[in-house]
């Protein structure tokens, strides 16, 4: 122990001051294990998920996986889901949904009927910048363009690190293998609607698969890109050549109901409009 020697204008105090480290105050930009803090009006603040880690050899027992993830979703009152989710078909990491939440949804998110594109998806709280929403869905072929389809491509991870890099950090892309088709399944991200013209996307993909080859099921994972008010759309880039191969004119999608986010130029010139 030290003793520091602190003077008063009036007297001479000694205190004792632990020479051990303060303990460790656990991180609050990850939210886990709990239920979302309840700001004054008892609205949950939802926080992000922590992002999957790059698996180490513990992780695999007998050249199985082991790794287990708590699920990402949340009920409709905004409370964080705390089960752990295996794997289901020998893949490295699950997708991280339990199988109560594959079927119902995340409750931070809900579906809302769109007057022109039939559906959407809509923020049910508050979102904060890095939430992450999988889109899953049954693996298989391709199907034409001619038919409705919200089907993307499914590049499965390293069976080793769960990841889908190369070694110097690059994108692995020549694994394909066909499509995740989210059709009778409870997937919620396929109702994402693509940001018009005067729009812009407020989600992306950040390119981390789960599932296995050749497999049953399979899950991408997207990221909000900006804080998403509640009500609001959660919007995604379709890719230029979606609409051209179908046919479609592409038009905004944001409601007075449901908002999409604006761009930038035509953001500020309703701001002008307004004052």
């Amino acid at each position: 122990m030290a003793v520091r020697k602190i003077t008063n204008t009036n007297k001479t105090k000694h205190a004792v001051v632990s020479s051990k480290r303060p303990p460790k105050v656990k991180s609050k930009r990850y939210e886990e294990n709990s239920a979302s803090k309840m700001n004054s009006n008892s609205i949950p603040e939802i926080l992000p998920q922590r992002p999957q880690q790059k698996l180490k050899k513990t992780h695999h027992e007998n050249g199985a996986a082991t790794y287990k993830m708590q699920c990402w979703a949340h009920t409709k009152k905004g409370i964080r889901c705390c089960k752990l989710v295996s794997p289901r078909e020998g893949e490295p990491v699950p997708i991280p949904y339990c199988d109560v939440h594959l079927k119902s949804g995340d409750g931070a998110l809900k579906i809302a009927k769109h007057p022109i594109a039939g559906k959407c998806l809509v923020a049910r709280f508050d979102l904060p910048a890095k939430y992450r929403v999988v889109f899953w869905g049954k693996r298989g072929p391709c199907p034409p363009c001619d038919k409705e389809d919200r089907a993307i491509s499914f590049y499965p991870p390293d069976k080793v690190s769960g990841k889908n890099i190369n070694i110097d950090g690059s994108k692995k892309t020549n694994n394909y293998n066909g499509v995740l088709n989210p059709g009778d399944t409870a997937d919620m991200m396929q109702y994402a609607q693509c940001p018009g013209p005067n729009e812009r996307q407020n989600m992306k993909s950040t390119f981390q698969y789960w599932g296995v080859r050749n497999g049953e099921l399979g899950g991408s994972e997207f990221i909000t890109s900006e804080k998403v008010p509640a009500g609001a759309q959660l919007c995604i880039w379709y890719g230029p050549g979606w609409w051209k191969e179908r046919g479609i004119k592409r038009i905004d999608i944001g409601t007075e109901k449901y908002p999409a986010p604006l761009r930038a130029k035509i953001r500020n010139q309703t701001k002008k409009q307004v004052h």
